[in-house]
């Protein structure tokens, strides 16, 4: 059976594009960590990744079945550091922000995996990026995908897409100290630190999107030299989005309740703490 896994990886780059389409498609099924041949495609990586990244560029089927593929495997790091490349990191975040794309979820998916390699995380912080009208006039790559995250919340940008995965991006990129700066000052074209944007979502119903801002913000807090700025009511104001999802309906003295930040005082009556 392996000679017939090693056959099937030298029809991914076929001229054909339906063998290539039939190969990528039967490969999918080997790529979870419970197949048995995933440590031989693993092994074969060096010619492997190249091919899937090939592939990503294919018709939208073609290209989904790739990026599942690459889903799969770049949980090890050595299809990390082959995965390490800055002209696929920008194709990837192309696929990510172009209007309408069915493939953007997918693609955050991936890029949630591959923001777990440092280096990677780097060369998002550095990428550039033309303004996108509609969307970013920022010439920062960051900065648009954070403006997706934002606008996109339930399909509001793209009809295909929620964008709950790069919730992930952030929290990995919020573990270097660049990525936690880069959250906390604020971002040239609009005067707004992109933590702002973020926060909003702390009592989110979707877990990944939730989960990844809460992950995000708890990172930024190791900035100790920025706590005042992170807790001032008139610069990032976090406080308020940290305490919203632990309060429910209790009730408090007055004295202790004038302490509260403003948000939390204007609760209503049948609020419910956020668990899990």
């Amino acid at each position: 059976m392996e000679s017939q896994v090693l056959e099937l990886l030298e029809f991914l780059h076929q001229p054909r594009p339906e063998i290539r389409a039939l190969a990528v498609q039967q490969l999918t099924a080997l790529t979870p960590k419970t197949s048995e041949f995933q440590p031989l495609l693993i092994s074969k990586r060096e010619t492997l990744v190249p091919d899937l990244k090939s592939l990503c560029h294919d018709d939208t089927v073609v290209a989904h079945e790739a990026i599942k593929c690459l889903i799969n495997l770049s949980h090890d790091p050595r299809i990390l550091q082959e995965l390490d490349d800055k002209y696929f990191l920008n194709f990837l975040c192309l696929t990510i922000l172009i209007p309408k794309s069915v493939l953007a979820d997918a693609a955050c998916m991936l890029l949630s995996n591959m923001t777990k390699h440092e280096p990677i995380c780097v060369k998002l912080l550095e990428g550039e990026a033309k303004p996108l009208p509609g969307l970013c006039e920022s010439t920062r790559l960051m900065d648009h995908l954070v403006e997706a995250f934002h606008r996109g919340h339930k399909k509001a940008y793209n009809p295909k897409a929620e964008f709950n995965f790069l919730a992930s991006v952030f929290s990995n990129v919020s573990g270097i100290r660049a990525g936690r700066v880069y959250f906390i000052e604020n971002a040239p074209h609009d005067k707004l630190a992109p933590l702002t944007k973020l926060q909003i979502f702390t009592e989110d119903s979707n877990v990944i999107r939730r989960g990844g801002v809460d992950s995000t913000i708890k990172n930024c807090c190791f900035e100790t030299r920025e706590h005042e700025r992170i807790l001032d009511a008139d610069k990032l104001n976090t406080l308020p989005f940290i305490l919203l999802p632990l309060c429910g309906s209790e009730e408090y003295d007055l004295e202790e309740f004038e302490q509260f930040p403003e948000e939390i005082q204007l609760l209503d009556d049948d609020k419910v703490m956020i668990r899990g």
